[in-house]
């Protein structure tokens, strides 16, 4: 018979690093974490907590934003300290864990002069201090590099020791917290002063309680920049923790009571709707793909995953057709679109081939797809069926989102029916969802509600058409893939339309090898001459303003790293322009949206550019950032970008701008996101499974040079080989249906981080604030897709501007229309930052996107 392992209760403080803790106490330990929320209601009273603790071998405070203090930000950690003699249990706390523990036994906390936050700095303990104390946790332990992340120190009384008594004083209780005992210190010296904001000498970094079984960690053991040695720390503290259990606690009577402490790791999408279906009573049902007036014809996109059959066909040799070219080919350019492209995949560019992308993805005949529209905080979900079915207006779902589990469960669930295991490998997107949402929705998903939203409007936070026909352009192997999802039925209609795309394509290559291609296609304006725009940009003193705002959040310990944007706005009069070429483009390819996106494509060339018009909303968008990408066995891959260099004639090499970018204030920047995404990924990922392999690596692009990182992680798969030997058909079927996959990565992961900051919820808040409630829409949000095949990828949505056909306003005189594009902007701001220095960054990425219109 297997023993159990030990359990450890992990009290999270809303915290963006507590599954990274959770994710290093169980590789590193022999035990199992449970977690609670600090404002659990569920411990309301000692009794209550005492019963859940009687199931623990031990128990972690965790960081989290805020003063120990303060009740909302400690909640129920402070009753740990507090409980009697018969309730003591072993405590480990970390960062706001640590502070809260130093204040309840006479420590004061105060604000450091020179905050530290993603601040790599060296740990004295007394473990290589020549203390022989075989019980310390830093028994055996080298020399420790560890990140910081702490605006608030504690003050046990150092100040007191006189400079020459430090170096013996400081392992030795004060009169200030005499049941404090010392373990560890950072201390600072000139270089550090003049380069990472430090401007405090002794600041306390480990403790241990004299008498009960209570150590305290103020650095952060679980960062990606923590080097190793702290992982014997964690080790010899559950040492110290077992000791103590077996000569205190090891006569205590077994707990009847249930665990109300759940597992850190996410309930599963798919999960979510079948824990749910009992209850349904079969009232609940997925929509058609199409309209019931409709299913005549040979879409099949209704089908159950069995019926739906992926065809391919390639095209070969294209050279270096621009995509633009490629659209304007096979599209009509006043219906909707949906266009994923590496627009610089031709650039030479240093660094990896995310750089320059393989892939670009074109949708065909969306205004014949089925599409999905959401509002946040609205139990509804519209489906939009192709507006030659009826009268094209939105049809709403007989059943409520809840019954699904909410929006990401019914997405995850519709997309399951229609999988499919067979196609060109070669393509990474076979067909399924594409589209884009906003970063309004993932507030949504982290309980963060809008600061204005009382909207009026009727605007999607979520548009995503089901696409059965699309393009893949591989650009490595200079090949076309012209694809459909369809019944084996539908096979003589598909090959008719793969007829009609394909001649076209071909006379397109026939014609560009004729009259000489170009990697650069021509420069398209898109400027009106005649009516110059008017534009709105943001006030330079009232930005600077909110950077000192931050700024002072992050001095109170509320924050991080807070990531400030403002927005532009840019009305200018509306109207169809004369074609490029009349003897190669058609009038309708001269779409005034699609001129400014080629524009900008040319202007600022991008790995993960994109052009979207989805109903209501459209999309001009050159972002170099991507998000998240996964592939069907389960890899996922996050690419937090952070750090900036505007290439001029004075930094205009990779090695130059690598030295620009090696200093605390970028790297710090870069590292915080890094521990964010982590944390995102072992959500769903799990302990053990997420890595760095890239880490605050210098890339250069056409015009600017970029710090990011690699972040990946494993979904586990659901069943081993060795475990369906032993399970029944039906057992088998609902681990299927319950499984990970990479929409909980996406789902857990709005909003990106590299767009909040960190503490992602609590940052998010004050940014609401600070940015007066307005709402940031498609910028910070993604755009993307899922496919039938199980794979995805998605980009941020920055470096791009957007636009919504209700802010259309027509002048009852001229009868001209003026349209209103939204162009986001902004950059992360850290103790280290300079309001000067963030608006010139803010400006710098703004006129990039503005320029167009200048």
């Amino acid at each position: 018979m297997q023993i159990p392992k030990p359990l450890i209760l992990f009290i999270d403080a809303y915290d963006s690093f507590s599954n990274n803790i959770i994710s290093l106490l169980e590789t590193t330990l022999n035990a199992s974490v449970r977690t609670i929320k600090i404002d659990n209601p569920v411990f309301a009273t000692d009794e209550d907590l005492l019963k859940e603790l009687n199931h623990y071998a031990a128990v972690v405070c965790g960081p989290g934003p805020g003063h120990p203090a303060k009740e909302k930000d400690v909640g129920v950690i402070r009753r740990i300290w507090r409980l009697n003699e018969a309730g003591t249990i072993p405590v480990l706390g970390i960062c706001l864990g640590f502070q809260s523990l130093c204040l309840e036994f006479g420590g004061d906390i105060k604000r450091l002069k020179g905050p530290q936050h993603g601040m790599i700095r060296r740990v004295s303990h007394v473990g290589d201090c020549g203390a022989k104390d075989k019980d310390s946790i830093f028994a055996g332990v080298g020399t420790i590099q560890a990140t910081l992340y702490q605006s608030l120190c504690a003050d046990i009384g150092q100040a007191s020791i006189a400079n020459g008594n430090w170096d013996t004083q400081k392992w030795i209780p004060l009169e200030k917290c005499p049941e404090l005992v010392p373990l560890a210190w950072v201390e600072s010296d000139l270089s550090e002063r003049s380069n990472s904001g430090v401007e405090d000498d002794r600041v306390l970094v480990a403790v241990r309680h004299c008498t009960k079984p209570f150590w305290g960690l103020q650095y952060h053991p679980e960062s990606i920049c923590t080097n190793q040695q702290s992982i014997r720390v964690i080790g010899n503290w559950f040492k110290q923790v077992n000791l103590w259990n077996k000569k205190h606690r090891w006569n205590r009577n077994a707990v009847e009571s249930p665990i109300q402490g759940d597992s850190a790791t996410l309930e599963s999408l798919l999960s979510r709707t079948e824990h749910l279906r009992p209850m349904l009573n079969g009232s609940a049902s997925f929509p058609s793909a199409e309209h019931p007036s409709m299913q005549h014809r040979s879409n099949a996109l209704g089908q159950s995953r069995d019926n739906l059959i992926y065809y391919s066909r390639t095209v070969d040799k294209v050279g270096h057709i621009s995509v633009a070219d490629v659209v304007e080919a096979v599209q009509n350019m006043r219906q909707d679109q949906i266009i994923l492209e590496s627009s610089n995949t031709y650039e030479t560019s240093v660094g990896s081939a995310d750089v320059r992308g393989r892939y670009s993805i074109i949708a065909l005949d969306v205004d014949d797809s089925l599409r999905f529209e959401y509002s946040i905080n609205s139990n509804k979900l519209s489906a939009i069926y192709p507006s030659g079915s009826s009268s094209g207006q939105a049809v709403e779902l007989d059943t409520n989102l809840p019954q699904f589990g909410g929006i990401w469960p019914f997405l995850a669930q519709y997309l399951e029916k229609r999988q499919v295991s067979d196609g060109n490998k070669e393509s990474p997107f076979w067909g399924g969802f594409m589209g884009y949402t906003t970063y309004e929705l993932g507030l949504e998903g982290i309980a963060v509600t809008p600061k204005g939203h009382g909207r009026q409007h009727a605007r999607p936070d979520l548009s995503l058409a089901w696409v059965s026909r699309s393009l893949v352009v591989d650009h490595v192997k200079g090949s076309i893939y012209i694809q459909e999802l369809a019944t084996k039925a539908a096979e003589p209609h598909v090959t008719e339309r793969m007829d009609q795309v394909a001649s076209k394509l071909e006379n397109l290559v026939a014609g560009s090898f004729q009259n000489g291609a170009s990697s650069t296609p021509s420069l398209v304006h898109g400027v009106l001459k005649d009516i110059p725009p008017s534009i709105s940009l943001p006030n330079n003193e009232e930005y600077e303003s909110k950077v000192r705002r931050c700024q002072e959040y992050i001095r109170s310990g509320d924050s991080y790293e807070l990531c400030l944007t403002d927005q532009t706005t840019v009305t200018r009069q509306r109207q169809v322009q004369s074609p490029i070429s009349s003897d190669k483009h058609s009038p309708t390819t001269s779409e005034p949206s699609w001129n400014l996106y080629k524009t900008l494509r040319n202007r600022q060339p991008a790995p993960f550019a994109s052009f979207i018009r989805l109903g209501s909303a459209t999309l001009v968008s050159s972002s170099p950032e991507r998000f998240l990408k996964w592939d069907a066995q389960g890899k996922c891959e996050l690419r937090p970008m952070k750090g900036t260099v505007r290439k001029s004639p004075t930094v205009n090499t990779l090695a130059l701008a690598t030295e620009l970018l090696d200093v605390p204030k970028e790297k710090a920047e870069n590292l915080m996101i890094v521990d964010l995404v982590r944390h995102d990924l072992h959500g769903v990922c799990g302990s053990g499974n997420v890595a760095v392999p890239r880490l605050m690596v210098v890339e250069e692009y056409k015009s600017v040079f970029q710090m990011i990182s690699v972040v990946e992680g494993q979904i586990p798969p659901p069943l081993g080989a060795e475990i369906k030997n032993h399970m029944s058909d039906e057992q088998i079927e609902t681990a299927r249906k319950t499984r990970y996959t990479g929409m909980d990565v996406l789902a857990a992961s709005l909003p990106p981080g590299s767009m909040t900051g960190a503490p992602k919820k609590r940052s998010c808040q004050i940014l609401q604030e600070l940015e007066d409630g307005r709402e940031r829409s498609l910028y910070s949000g993604v755009v993307g897709y899922m496919d039938v095949g199980g794979r995805g990828d998605w980009s941020v949505t920055i470096r791009s501007m957007f636009r919504w056909d209700d802010e259309d306003t027509t002048s009852s005189t001229d009868e001209k229309t003026m349209e209103t594009w939204h162009i986001g902007a902004g950059g992360a701001v850290t103790a280290l930052s300079t309001p000067e220095n963030e608006r010139d960054e803010m400006q710098t990425k703004l006129n990039g996107t503005l320029g167009i219109f200048r």
